[in-house]
Order: structure tokens, then C-alpha cells, then sequence
């Protein structure tokens, strides 16, 4: 049996695209849990308006789970919802995402056919302007270049027992971003019973223009700052920035793309940030 979830805040402009999706999978989840942070546009009005009859869903309306009363809504929100499912098996999913039709199908398969305690979903990118088209391989790399062995998953295409959740004392809920980062590695620690599942993919836009990919380049970087996370990688960003050179014939020999040491620049500036006031508390 199985338990989808997932968390929503002023979604409106995006979540009739995530319901339709959910609404074609091939398979359904056996009940779905969404947990609202308290939305004041027609986010809830489109979920109950949209979702397929098919689909046994509850939605649960937290106001602490937004900004407002926690350094941490996804984290508590997701929480929230685990804590409100009947199942041991639970798959996770953005409300921002667009499934594709076999998403749920590909992750049961992983658990009961390759005995899975954590399926290792897989993402692309929607691309809709020149912009987004120079940043998509570094947010959503080619499947031939990544480490299936050390990848961490998004959140945004994740499944897991619920025991290994309760294990690690569920999404850490002091940081508003790298949550499912740091889950990750403590689920990681539990079993070697890992799938990774490029089949089981969504899609998500990734930002659309220079301020928004500088925004979430600085909240992911202070997001791992506050965690305390990937300090050593951060190091050698930063020492790869100093040495200007180095960093110039890299990009020569096309061993970086050129976009790459802008990631890095915004994302030290918020780890720096977040580092600093974690030591400050």
C-alpha cells in the first residue's frame, strides 16, 4: 500500500498542471495527503474542483506550516502529512512538479520488484526561453553523468519507508531549504537497500530569468550553511573563485560551463550567511 504526499502554499498559478498530471498517472497511490500552510488565493478551491474522483485524498490546512510560524514549512508540512498517512510506503512530491504518467507506477516497481527501502527518483527540466535552456543541464544534468551510487534525490521525486523517516526524527524543520538534502543523508546511513529509478521522473521549471536563479542559488546555499552541510565542496568553490586562472582555463577547456561559477558565487553567499547564523544561535 501507498502513501503519496506532498505540501502547497499559494499554488495557484501551478497547481492545476501538477493535478492533471496526478490525475493520468497509470497507477494511483492508495490515498494522497496534502497539507495546505494556510494559502489565501484558490489553491484549495482548485484541488477540490480538479482532482480526480478516482484518487483518495485528504487535505489538511496547517497555518504553521508558512514562513510565518517556522524557519522551516516544507520540512514541517511534509512532516505534517507523513504523520497523517496509513501506509508504510511513502512517495514524495512537489505540488510545483508535473508527473509524468508512469511516475507512481516506476516507484511501486522499484519497491516491490528490486525490494526498495528508498527510490531514488529522477527529474527534467521544462524549458520555455532561451535562459532556462543555459541553466537546465546544471540544474537537471544528463542521466549518463551522474554518480547513481551517491545521488541524493530531490524531494520533488523520492520514496522511502516509513520507518527510516521515523528513524532520523523526520524532515530536520530548522531550514527552509536543503531539508530533503540532509534527510537524505541520514535515510542513506539506514540501509543499502537504495534504487535509483531514472524512470520515475517530473518535471519542474527551473528559474526563469538572472533574479530568480540568483535568489534560489543563495536560498539553497543557505539552506546547506544553516545545516552545516557540504562544507568541504563549498571550500573548494571558494578556492576555485579566488583563483581566477584556474577558473579561466577551465572555462577554456570547457571543462565548466561558464554558468557553473555563478552557481557557486550566489550559492557561497548564502551558505557564508547561513553558516554564521547557525554559529550565532
Amino acid at each position: 500500500m501507498y502513501s503519496l504526499i506532498t505540501t502547497v502554499y499559494n499554488e495557484e498559478a501551478s497547481i492545476l498542471s501538477f493535478i492533471q498530471s496526478l490525475n493520468k498517472q497509470t497507477i494511483y497511490p492508495n490515498e494522497f495527503i496534502i497539507v495546505d500552510g494556510g494559502s489565501t488565493d484558490k489553491t484549495l478551491d482548485l484541488i477540490n474542483e480538479s482532482i480526480s474522483e478516482k484518487i483518495n485524498y485528504k487535505l489538511i490546512v496547517d497555518d504553521t506550516c508558512n514562513k510565518k510560524h517556522t524557519v522551516g514549512p516544507i520540512a514541517k508540512g511534509r512532516n505534517v502529512a507523513i504523520k497523517n498517512t496509513k501506509h508504510e510506503n511513502i512517495l514524495v512530491t512537489d505540488a510545483g512538479c508535473v508527473l509524468d504518467e508512469n511516475w507512481v507506477k516506476q516507484m511501486i516497481h522499484s519497491f516491490e520488484k528490486q525490494n526498495a527501502d528508498i527510490v531514488s527518483g529522477w527529474y527534467k527540466a521544462n524549458v520555455s526561453n532561451k535562459f532556462q535552456s543555459k541553466i537546465a543541464d546544471i540544474f537537471c544534468p544528463p542521466i549518463n553523468k551522474i554518480n547513481k551510487k551517491t545521488f541524493l534525490p530531490s524531494s520533488r521525486s523520492l520514496g522511502f519507508k516509513k520507518w527510516l523517516w521515523k528513524k532520523v526524527g523526520g524532515y530536520p524543520e530548522n531550514s527552509y531549504t536543503a531539508e530533503d538534502t540532509l534527510f537524505d543523508i541520514k535515510i542513506f546511513k539506514l540501509t543499502d537497500n537504495i534504487v535509483f529509478n531514472e524512470k520515475a521522473f517530473v518535471y519542474w521549471d527551473v528559474p526563469f530569468d538572472k533574479e530568480e536563479l540568483n535568489k534560489k542559488l543563495f536560498e539553497y546555499g543557505f539552506g546547506e550553511g544553516r545545516l552545516r552541510i557540504f562544507l568541504f565542496h563549498y571550500i573548494m568553490r571558494l578556492a576555485l573563485l579566488i583563483c581566477f586562472p584556474i577558473l579561466l582555463l577551465l572555462i577554456l577547456l570547457k571543462y565548466k560551463n561558464i554558468m557553473t561559477f555563478r552557481f557557486y558565487y550566489y550559492q557561497l553567499k548564502g551558505y557564508i550567511k547561513g553558516y554564521y547564523l547557525k554559529l550565532e544561535k
